[in-house]
């Protein structure tokens, strides 16, 4: 079943849609936003129930996220903070309220939509198991503590899938502390893969409502393949000079050329580099190339670097350009990747966006369920 929003043919639009036609208003907020991917697929929904957007607070630490955010939002964007959390919600769930606090409650009335991703380093599998002790899981702590404060009427939390294992059972604890204030709550397992998306990103999300939902009803559609969605910029890099469309320069070239001379998309082991010959830590998908017919892998940082995945193009001797990473993200054109200082910054802010999609299909079920 298709879902009508954000679909691959909204990837490519190049103009920024009109999101302040309507008369009535999506009050959103959007905690730790990055880019603005939870946001953008907000305000997808809410422009296809004819809601124009209000962006009443985002917060975001990182300065040149935050740029982005401002960049690509101006239109609707009420407060940006770029810092650090903490200084807005100073207490955790359940405790006195401090001046801060009784601040940003006073501000942020009638709010629809939280929005959340909360720092994951703690949780990632990709560290060890002392990572679930990190101080920045209690961060998830601080947007309970936002939902107490300005009892949003829908709310979106998401995180890595290992979020579940988490030593403090934070997801317990805000589930049952959410629960006590009156809100219904779901944990969900999303893969990206059967929202749509050509990506097999895997991730937790908890979906917070004031009011009774039926998540079961969630348009899921046939798996995206990575040709949908980015077939028609294969070539953009051949005359650019510009970051967004050329790929990393590799050392790797040799290896590359492996893989397409044979036909294969796994680099056989002697072929790989000492560091990563016969090793527990390294991944198969670690120099693997693409496939054309089948979702991308998750994308990571490391999207332009042979070695740190698979992201080898399927049908051109280079890795993943970052245009081709944010439209496999689910990010279209008209969205602004300029406010970046060198290359590692733009993969980064990419890597670590949520797929907007997510959000606008969540938030779509919401709106015609409430209404």
């Amino acid at each position: 079943m298709k879902s009508e929003i954000c679909s691959n043919e909204w990837l490519t639009e190049k103009v920024i849609p009109d999101y302040n036609q309507f008369t009535k208003t999506l009050n959103i907020v959007d905690l730790f936003s990055g880019c603005g991917g939870l946001t953008l697929g907000a305000i997808e929904a809410a422009k296809k129930h004819q809601l124009s957007s209000d962006i009443k607070l985002a917060v975001e630490l990182n300065p040149q996220a935050a740029s982005t955010y401002e960049k690509n939002f101006s239109h609707s964007l009420s407060t940006l903070f770029n810092g650090d959390i903490e200084e807005l919600i100073t207490n955790y769930p359940g405790d006195e309220l401090s001046e801060a606090e009784l601040k940003l409650q006073s501000e942020n009335t009638n709010i629809d939509v939280l929005l959340a991703g909360p720092p994951c380093q703690g949780h990632s599998r990709l560290n060890n198991h002392t990572r679930s002790k990190d101080p920045r899981n209690k961060l998830y702590l601080k947007v309970i503590r936002f939902v107490e404060l300005c009892k949003p009427q829908f709310v979106i939390i998401e995180n890595v899938l290992n979020i579940k294992h988490d030593e403090g059972n934070v997801l317990t604890e805000s589930a049952n502390f959410l629960e006590g204030i009156g809100y219904t709550v779901e944990n969900l397992v999303v893969k990206t893969a059967e929202y749509g998306i050509a990506q097999k990103r895997v991730r937790h999300i908890q979906v917070a409502s004031l009011k009774q939902l039926d998540l079961s009803l969630v348009a899921y559609e046939e798996k995206a393949v990575l040709s949908d969605v980015i077939a028609d910029i294969i070539d953009n890099c051949e005359n650019s000079k510009n970051t967004f469309d050329t790929p990393s320069k590799t050392k790797h070239t040799e290896r590359i050329d492996y893989l397409f001379d044979n036909d294969v998309y796994d680099l056989p082991n002697e072929m790989r580099p000492d560091c990563h010959k016969n090793k527990l830590h390294t991944y198969k998908t670690s120099y693997g190339r693409l496939r054309w017919d089948k979702p991308s892998t998750t994308i990571t940082r490391g999207f332009s670097t042979m070695g740190q995945g698979r992201f080898i193009h399927p049908l051109r001797r280079r890795t993943l350009t970052p245009h081709e990473a944010a439209r496999i993200q689910g990010f279209p054109d008209f969205f602004s990747f300029t406010e970046y200082k060198t290359r590692g910054n733009l993969h980064l802010m990419i890597a670590n966006a949520v797929p907007p999609k997510i959000s606008a299909m969540l938030i779509d079920l919401y709106l015609s369920q409430k209404n």
